[in-house]
């Protein structure tokens, strides 16, 4: 299911969000439009640091996948320029909602926490052509 977005200037939402992770991404995308990718960057690797953190009294915090998500935004942002233009603010929300503990699925009280943080930056990476980056959760268990 594909929903508008409400902007105009936005393509609709990225394929394969369920309706609650297509309205969550959708709040990012706009809260997110006046942040800088660099920021953003910061606040991904800020909030790997305190899943490490989480990780010494919950071992349940799945950190390597955190890891691998950062990574991938750390090569997003190595090569920020050159992404499709309409993909952008949907991959800062991206990071915006990875960077926020409470999201969908709370990031450091279960082992599948991490997993509607990949789902989005798989469904954006798809919409940028990027498939080849796309992660599996279970490749970092």
């Amino acid at each position: 299911m594909v929903i508008v977005a409400m902007r105009t200037n936005l393509p609709a939402n990225p394929d394969g969000l369920n309706k609650s992770l297509a309205a969550l991404i959708e709040t990012k995308v706009q809260q997110a439009e006046k942040l800088d990718v660099a920021t953003l960057l910061q606040r991904v690797q800020a909030h790997v640091t305190e899943a490490r953190q989480a990780a010494q009294g919950n071992p349940m915090v799945h950190v390597a996948l955190a890891e691998a998500i950062e990574q991938s935004y750390i090569t997003l942002h190595s090569t920020w320029e050159s992404l499709p233009a309409y993909v952008q603010p949907w991959l800062k929300g991206a990071m915006l909602y990875f960077s926020e503990p409470d999201d969908d699925e709370p990031d450091f009280e279960s082992p599948i926490g991490f997993e509607d943080d990949v789902e989005i930056l798989n469904a954006c990476l798809k919409m940028a052509k990027l498939e080849q980056f796309c992660l599996n959760p279970e490749d970092y268990d």
